[in-house]
């Protein structure tokens, strides 16, 4: 029998750190301690579990499938262990004037500012913690109640929080300045033909898969050599000439004309976007507030179209 003492408890820590961290040297940096302490604490952990968590090939680890299982209920145990920790924070007022808020990185760069200089005016003494991610951490830190707005695109509904659209932004084509396209006034499936598209990962319930579809459903061919996990990146090797994408359009702005070029894309792709929140007790004024003014700064955004 597993009994869940403080060296279990260890145990499943570093096998906790190392999956959401991705190697031994992650945990060990996270838990403070060395990494053979770690290996130690995976093995013993393996050696009462009576089954492997990882297959060790040339220095890498590899969840096995029963590791993956495994850590499905480890991640849930610990979310609840961090709701326990937030909610005597706030029974004790540790909580008190702090608004923390999770963003997808290209909004926490173009809504969010506006969003925060508005609401110093009108809270200067509260303190805005702010955690840039993508969709997969945020849904994460709303199921664990470690912020109070979350803000996003394809933000799913999570138990105990709610859910507001803030509108819905129409994806873009954005391609090299020097690129003939860029001459073009809107972009079509066919005009892609044999060019280098971007391919976002998918995350988590998100998933920018829809031009990619389009195009294999018109018989357009096409090369997706690189696959990003960010608009930012997606920005960044566009500038370089490697590539095309269809993308969010906020971080356009952040790149002079001479650079990158942003073009309409047909047939239009739509993605929602949305804040989230928790309807839990404290900073009630500020936060609704705080929505207040989202809503408000959203409205000034080119980029929503609010009746789509």
């Amino acid at each position: 029998m597993l009994y869940l003492n403080f060296m279990k408890f260890r145990q499943l820590e570093a096998f906790n750190h190392v999956m959401t961290g991705g190697s031994m040297v992650a945990a060990a940096a996270a838990m403070h301690i060395s990494q053979p302490a770690v290996s130690r604490l995976i093995s013993d952990l393996e050696a009462d579990l009576n089954f492997s968590l990882f297959n060790r090939k040339q220095g890498s680890l590899v969840p096995t499938s029963n590791g993956l299982t495994f850590f499905a209920a480890v991640e849930e145990s610990f979310m609840g262990i961090q709701r326990l920790e937030n909610t005597a924070k706030h029974i004790r007022g540790e909580g008190g004037q702090v608004l923390r808020v999770a963003v997808t990185h290209s909004l926490a760069a173009t809504l969010l500012p506006p969003v925060l200089k508005a609401f110093k005016v009108r809270f200067p003494d509260v303190k805005v913690v702010v955690h840039s991610h993508r969709l997969s951490q945020i849904i994460l830190r709303l199921q664990n109640v470690s912020v109070d707005i979350a803000i996003g695109s394809q933000i799913p509904k999570v138990p105990g929080s709610k859910r507001e659209i803030i509108g819905h932004v129409r994806q873009v084509c954005v391609v090299p300045s020097s690129h003939a396209l860029a001459t073009k006034e809107v972009i079509r499936p066919q005009d892609l033909a044999n060019e280098t598209i971007l391919r976002i990962m998918s995350d988590g319930p998100a998933s920018w898969s829809e031009v990619f579809q389009t195009l294999e459903d018109m018989n357009v061919p096409f090369k997706d050599t690189y696959e990003i996990d960010t608009s930012l990146t997606a920005y960044s090797l566009i500038g370089q000439g490697l590539a095309i994408g269809i993308i969010e359009p906020f971080s356009a702005r952040f790149w002079s004309a001479d650079t990158i070029t942003s073009r309409p894309f047909k047939p239009k792709i739509y993605t929602p976007y949305y804040f989230a929140t928790h309807n839990r007790r404290g900073l009630e004024l500020e936060r609704e507030t705080f929505i207040r003014i989202l809503r408000s700064c959203a409205k000034e955004l080119p980029e929503f179209e609010t009746g789509s």
